[in-house]
């Protein structure tokens, strides 16, 4: 049965955007918690196991917070996906603006993490604990 002012989807436009919004603000402050601009503490980790286990660390870290974010909220991966894209063009300008980095692999990284970031919000939207 669908709700009066929802879509088959379970999604309203206020309720869309309002969801996207609150993603937005969950995908700007994981980035920033799980790689912070100018304050890498993962660098220590890639000192002792590695380049590839410190970034793997960051890849799985950000796939179980986007999946405890989307059990928490329930709220979809589409909308965690339109919201993270908002706050990583935020960041991004952000990082551009005060940083000057001389090259671009900020893009790169932050994306990945953002990447991953969906797929846990996706993975915690298929996750029963029937």
């Amino acid at each position: 049965m669908v709700d009066a002012g929802r879509s088959a989807d379970g999604v309203d436009a206020d309720g869309g955007i309002r969801d996207a919004g609150r993603a937005a603000l969950f995908a700007f402050v994981a980035g920033a918690a799980l790689w912070p601009p100018g304050a890498v503490y993962w660098e220590a980790l890639a000192a002792i196991a590695g380049d590839a286990v410190a970034l793997g660390a960051v890849a799985g870290l950000a796939l179980v917070l986007g999946v405890m974010f989307a059990r928490a909220t329930g709220i979809n991966a589409r909308c965690v996906a339109a919201g993270g894209i908002v706050a990583y063009v935020a960041g991004m300008a952000a990082i551009e603006l005060a940083m000057k980095p001389d090259g671009p692999a900020h893009f790169v990284l932050y994306g990945g993490i953002l990447a991953c970031l969906v797929a846990g919000a996706a993975l915690g939207g298929v996750i029963t604990t029937d």
